[in-house]
């Protein structure tokens, strides 16, 4: 095809088609010219010497008739031969001199003129002008008729000749409105083979700017535009690659970072307690107990820390694997009611749960348990430690026949738009500091949308109308 030639070819059968499209088109109107010429000849219009050829008959007749043609009385003999209508003519004496006639113009000077210019054919003002002498009995020159015509066409009406010389002309300057016409059609073409490459380039490099490199340039050509998309496709893949590594050792730097940051406390913790007994003669058993307590516990927040980091990296290195099995989802979340409960029994937190079946759905579902547990643990540990004491979180499930949404909502203070906008962002915390005091290293909700991404379903938070925070998520049955 022409757009996959190199673009000198497509230049030069660009310009051959318009020459040979242009000559095609002038010889195809010519003769069409032509054909309607000879089919309006002596109806609608004249040759161009339709009145020469009838200067001869109109000659003799003068020449037959002689002096008598010299008085004005005879005008009449002549208007009725002479067609005023292409032909002009002027009697005039021995002397030049106009004795009648439909030409006014002064022809000739003197006898002496009028004898050089009888029987001759000259042009005056465009016009061609015919002198015949006029005999007396005797063949002396008592004078002359000049005839005066012109060799253009002729339109026996005027109608005839607003409609047809338009024509003719657009005829004759065919040449010229072809080549611009199709010059006009074939660089349109060739600019667009032009443009498509050149438009795909600009879109390409715009979204390269806007950072998104998952997109193909689909330009292949043995051309400088193929050559060109083809470097673009290999350099956006090099970005690409380059990128992902780059951000690969972002995110390997923001997790040691994070890791070391959030195990500094507890470390610390466990140090300062550890020196404590060390240095210390503790008869105390209960003091001692206590100091080893919060060493275990600081310890068990460092080990949860690393879990949930090691955890982050399994499912975006290797992306585990769904335990598809069918599971009753109303017992299920009694049990992780109660189970909640006595997590927040010093808030006395109230948990409310409802289910809702829609369209003959089925009492169990096909979903992996395990991980739906850990999204929900993730969401409501969030919601537990921004809801105040005596406050309330409502779990709903809304199961159909092919998915099933869940919405979980506290009567917290709710989202900042700030919030809103980075709540599942990896190692995202809600707050400025990286303070470890709540016991998270900002991964609940991340890994939460990933597992949610998982059973082909969306997550996604906001504030409830009346106050508190609401995240809703939905989970596709996969067979």
């Amino acid at each position: 095809m022409l757009e996959r030639k190199p673009l000198k070819s497509q230049f030069v059968i660009t310009f051959i088609l318009i020459v040979i499209s242009s000559i095609i088109a002038t010889i195809a109107t010519y003769y069409a010219g032509y054909v309607i010429y000879t089919k309006i000849e002596y109806k609608k219009v004249y040759p161009a010497n339709y009145y020469e050829k009838k200067i001869p008959d109109i000659e003799g007749y003068i020449r037959k008739e002689g002096v008598i043609l010299l008085n004005e009385s005879e005008k009449q003999l002549l208007e009725k031969i002479i067609p005023s209508e292409g032909i002009l003519f002027q009697v005039m004496d021995e002397n030049g001199n106009m004795i009648y006639g439909t030409d006014y113009k002064k022809l000739l000077n003197g006898k002496e003129n009028l004898y050089s210019k009888v029987n001759t054919t000259i042009r005056i003002d465009g016009r061609y002008t015919r002198i015949i002498p006029v005999f007396d009995s005797q063949g002396k020159i008592s004078g002359a008729v000049s005839l005066s015509y012109t060799l253009t066409p002729h339109y026996p009406s005027i109608s005839d000749k607003i409609m047809l010389v338009p024509l003719f002309i657009l005829i004759v300057f065919s040449p010229f409105i072809y080549i611009v016409i199709f010059t006009l059609f074939f660089s349109k073409k060739f600019a667009a083979n032009i443009g498509k490459p050149v438009n795909t380039l600009i879109d390409a490099s715009r979204k390269i700017k806007e950072k998104d490199l998952d997109f193909s340039i689909d330009y292949y050509a043995d051309n400088e535009l193929g050559r060109l998309c083809e470097a673009f496709n290999e350099m956006k893949n090099e970005l690409k690659k380059s990128l992902s590594q780059w951000k690969a050792e972002q995110e390997r730097q923001e997790m040691v970072q994070a890791l070391a940051h959030d195990l500094k406390t507890p470390l610390s913790v466990i140090q300062g307690y550890v020196e404590s007994l060390l240095e210390g003669n503790y008869v105390d058993t209960q003091k001692t107990q206590k100091y080893l307590q919060v060493i275990k516990d600081n310890a068990n927040k460092g080990t949860n820390f690393i879990r949930e980091m090691l955890y982050a990296a399994d499912l975006e290195m290797s992306g585990a694997e769904l335990n598809i099995a069918p599971v009753d989802i109303y017992s299920f979340l009694m049990q992780k009611k109660e189970s909640y409960e006595m997590m927040t029994k010093n808030k006395k937190i109230d948990f409310k749960v409802d289910v809702t079946y829609r369209n003959q759905a089925e009492i169990t579902c096909p979903i992996d348990v395990v991980k739906l547990e850990r999204i929900l643990d993730n969401i409501v540990s969030n919601s537990i430690c921004n809801t105040p004491e005596n406050g309330t979180i409502t779990i709903n499930a809304d199961i159909t026949c092919d998915n099933i949404c869940f919405k979980v909502c506290d009567t917290g203070r709710g989202f900042s738009s700030k919030n809103l906008s980075n709540l599942f962002k990896k190692f995202y915390r809600g707050d400025e500091s990286r303070s470890s005091k709540d016991g998270h290293a900002g991964l609940g909700l991340y890994i939460a949308k990933r597992l949610v991404e998982m059973h082909g379903g969306s997550i996604v938070a906001f504030n409830a109308k009346h106050g508190g925070a609401c995240i809703k998520f939905d989970l596709h049955f996969l067979k």
